[in-house]
């Protein structure tokens, strides 16, 4: 599994997203920089997995509970 960086602030979080710009909608992106924002909120900061899997989910690609399944394995907790 691939390790990611740890983030420590909003603008590094939004400059991940910023990537993936040209791969998602309009809507799709603002969709996860609101996400990206209420984290920030309570000093959370999403690294590229947790933008990555953000934009799986609204692609439909995966859900949330299998992505919270996979953390749970990657963990160790089941």
């Amino acid at each position: 599994m691939q390790k990611y960086p740890e983030v420590y602030s909003l603008e590094e979080s939004l400059a991940i997203l910023d990537k993936y710009k040209g791969q998602i909608t309009q809507e799709q992106y603002e969709a996860i920089q609101s996400n990206i924002g209420n984290f920030a909120i309570e000093d959370m900061y999403l690294n590229e997995k947790d933008i990555v899997d953000n934009i799986r989910i609204l692609k439909g690609e995966v859900t949330a509970n299998e992505c919270i399944a996979d953390l749970k394995k990657e963990w160790g907790c089941i």
